[in-house]
């Protein structure tokens, strides 16, 4: 039943508009009526994040469902999602959303990808990547973005978030969808410090965004 869901979803535009535009009346629907609570460190504010000249928002794939309601109040941002086929669906979701595209994921299309990302950060954009995407394993950070972060002198922020309430697909990395009348917790951490070794600061960003993730949970939790 899956395979004959994606054949349609790949040779019929028709199928996928439909799809697509299903899901993207869904998730403003479910945007638009749940509580939202944004949880910044002190010192860290929207404001100055939207002044930041060239920024990453790391975000684990689950939450992408999410992330085009989280980024949505910041200027100049691009969304990082693979060409595969079910990235052409976030790809496509994310654009309806308002945001602009960098196609591409560490098995296709890597280099052009990294190249682009160099160039909007270069031009003062903001990206928002996944460090599990595409494939997984799950909450394992295995990009490149904190090599990129570090040569570029460029901040990366780990972001997450939970909601009270949700469905949870059966897929690689287990997506999250919020669902309607939600309580929703953001929690955004403070801009990493790395140290220049790519192994150190790949296990920073993960550890980072691990330990962020553990604590929305914990705060959704106490909301129910």
């Amino acid at each position: 039943m899956k395979q004959t869901i994606k054949h349609y979803l790949k040779h019929s535009q028709l199928a996928f508009n439909l799809l697509t535009g299903l899901i993207y009346i869904y998730l403003k629907f479910a945007y638009l009526t749940s509580k939202w609570e944004f949880i910044m460190p002190k010192g860290t504010s929207e404001q100055k994040l939207n002044e930041e000249e060239g920024l990453l928002f790391a975000i684990w794939h689950n939450r992408l469902a999410y992330s085009m309601y989280i980024f949505a109040n910041y200027k100049n941002v691009f969304g990082l999602t693979s060409p595969h086929s079910d990235g052409k669906i976030i790809s496509k979701l994310v654009s309806m959303m308002g945001y602009k595209i960098i196609e591409g994921s560490s098995n296709k299309n890597a280099t052009g990808a990294v190249k682009e990302i160099i160039k909007q950060l270069s031009n003062g954009n903001k990206i928002v990547v996944t460090p599990d995407g595409p494939r997984g394993p799950l909450y394992k950070n295995g990009s490149v973005i904190t090599k990129i972060a570090s040569k570029h002198n460029k901040k990366i922020v780990p972001v997450t978030c939970m909601a009270s309430k949700y469905f949870q697909l059966n897929s690689w990395d287990q997506m999250m969808i919020p669902k309607p009348f939600s309580k929703i917790t953001v929690l955004m951490g403070k801009p990493l410090v790395l140290s220049g070794s790519e192994d150190d600061d790949r296990l920073l960003l993960e550890t980072k965004l691990n330990d962020l993730t553990s604590q929305a949970n914990r705060t959704s939790l106490q909301l129910t």
